[in-house]
């Protein structure tokens, strides 16, 4: 039973971390290939075999044959012949081959835990790292240390071993990160039209705050437009939690400032939040969000594009003007209001392991570890076959062929955010072509948690967090849309929360963490 709540559980916070990746699967501009950050593998294997990852391949034996989960976005219709032009090159290279089971993020949801307890042939899996802890726990994952050094010799230069230690706890590696952003900085994004009636720059906005004189400006020129909103879960208080180090499982006891500070504390009873709840309030008051913003379900992108809203907050990222323009239909300016941070919760959100059912993990490994490093490879799981899926333009970046569209695309999935490494594949059209260098300039300047790397074991404490969850879904809403006196409501809420044993879980994390440190 409590293997069954941890999953569970795990599984719920997974999906509120993609918040940060996920959140612009089904557009053309967000997370597309290309850069060429990683080493390319492409040269044929010669006689003696061919070097992989630091493994040297028998093609005198028969192939051995893998089975690759991944995350797409779609189903597509010519599967087929992409896992034809995927083993042309895993068989000449590799000597295996593979079998592809893409899955998209609803089946993944509905299917993973029955299919990891099964007996099904499954070598590479996708895992939320949110999960790693049941997942171990139940004995679905292959310890993938013992392959490192001997065929993930790519995974270490590609990923780079302090980011590969994110897919770690207590010594045991579950998986490894994918190439995906490392900081989830809270971002505005504005139409642009609007902000210039005010005659208000952007460069006049360097905080949450000053967007308050902004707001009053859009409203009396725009009275019938909702000013500020989107999905209930990403107001600004509720975001703003990425000024501080959650340590997993929740924020259920965080490490504040930036994760520069090493004291568990209340994030509930933390001035920087209290303060974005009264601004939200504030807001509130002054009608700047719709009645309807504390069980609001739709998209900032979509309220925008239906004309409906000036303003909404997301998780931002270098090319998130791109990704907004486009899924907004407008022209939009972006205001980043808080700093990059790497936290070892935004670098594990999606990872790459290997499953227990695994014939031959040492094979999946040297497969795993090809794809990270291998240019085509990334670009057949992602935008399919060239030529037939996508062309490759002038300036580097991918389009569809004449004729093509998404309508009738045999393979297009545009999920590079959540496969195994989009740095090392094509970028498609409207972004910049160097976008994969800005996303790993943006992690190697940014503020690093001093617990980055640290993975919170939530074992000892699932019934404490099951039932601070739920008093958390009570109250966090309502009040972070403004909706009610904060003061009050963060009084009754805090109350809850320690009823419900949040000082047990503050414990706890504050024990692991100590003893973590103590051994860096």
């Amino acid at each position: 039973m409590k293997k069954r709540l941890a999953l569970l559980l795990t599984l719920a916070m997974g999906i509120s971390v993609m918040a940060g990746c996920g959140s612009n699967a089904e557009t053309s501009g967000d997370d597309e290939a290309g850069g060429g950050i990683s080493v390319e593998k492409d040269d044929a294997a010669d006689a003696d075999g061919a070097d992989a990852g630091g493994e040297k391949i028998n093609f005198d034996e028969e192939p051995y044959e893998a089975t690759l989960m991944y995350w797409v976005g779609n189903d597509a219709r010519d599967l087929d012949s992409v896992e034809a032009a995927f083993n042309e090159l895993t068989l000449a290279q590799l000597n295996i081959k593979v079998k592809m089971l893409p899955m998209t993020m609803g089946t993944y949801m509905q299917q993973i835990q029955m299919v990891l307890s099964s007996d099904d042939d499954l070598d590479i899996v996708p895992i939320f790292g949110a999960n790693i802890g049941s997942y171990i726990d139940a004995e679905y994952l292959v310890d993938m240390s013992e392959y490192m050094d001997t065929c993930g010799q790519d995974l270490l230069k590609i990923i780079g071993e302090e980011d590969i230690e994110c897919g770690r706890l207590n010594g045991f590696l579950a998986g490894v990160p994918n190439m995906h952003e490392r900081t989830n900085p809270i971002i505005f994004v504005l139409r642009t039209d609007l902000l210039e009636e005010t005659g208000f720059k952007a460069e006049d906005i360097k905080s949450a705050e000053e967007l308050t004189q902004v707001f009053a400006a859009v409203q009396e020129k725009h009275p019938e437009i909702t000013i500020y909103g989107g999905q209930n879960s990403l107001s600004y208080p509720l975001q703003i939690a990425v000024t501080v180090d959650p340590l997993g499982g929740g924020n259920f006891g965080v490490l504040p400032d930036n994760g520069q500070s090493t004291t568990v504390v209340n994030w509930y009873e933390d001035e920087d939040f209290i303060n974005a709840c009264k601004l939200m309030r504030s807001w509130n008051e002054a009608g700047y969000v719709s009645a309807d913003f504390a069980t609001c379900t739709d998209t900032g992108e979509a309220l925008m594009r239906a004309g409906n809203l000036f303003c909404f907050s997301t998780a931002g990222k270098p090319n998130s003007k791109v990704e907004k323009d486009v899924m907004t239909g407008y022209d939009t300016t972006i205001i980043q209001v808080t700093p990059d941070v790497c936290y070892t919760q935004t670098t594990n959100a999606l990872l790459y392991g290997i499953s227990v059912n695994s014939e031959d993990p040492e094979k999946a490994m040297i497969l795993l570890n090809w794809i990270y490093a291998t240019k085509e490879a990334n670009d057949l799981l992602n935008w399919g076959i060239e030529g037939k899926d996508y062309i490759v333009k002038e300036d580097g970046t991918l389009d569809y062929p004449e004729g093509v569209t998404m309508d009738n695309v045999g393979y297009h999935q545009d999920t590079g955010w959540a496969q195994m490494n989009q740095y090392n594949s094509y970028v498609w059209t409207g972004n910049d072509a160097d976008v994969w260098e800005q996303y790993q300039a943006v992690r190697d300047s940014a503020i690093m948690s001093k617990a980055y790397g640290f993975f919170f074991d939530t074992t000892p404490v699932l019934n404490e967090i099951s039932a601070l969850t739920a008093v958390s879904e009570e109250y966090l809403t309502t009040i972070g849309s403004g909706s009610v006196e904060p003061e009050t409501a963060l009084a009754e809420f805090n109350e809850k929360l320690y009823a419900a044993g949040l000082q047990a879980v503050m414990d706890e994390k504050q024990e692991q963490l100590d003893d973590w440190l103590e051994q860096q």
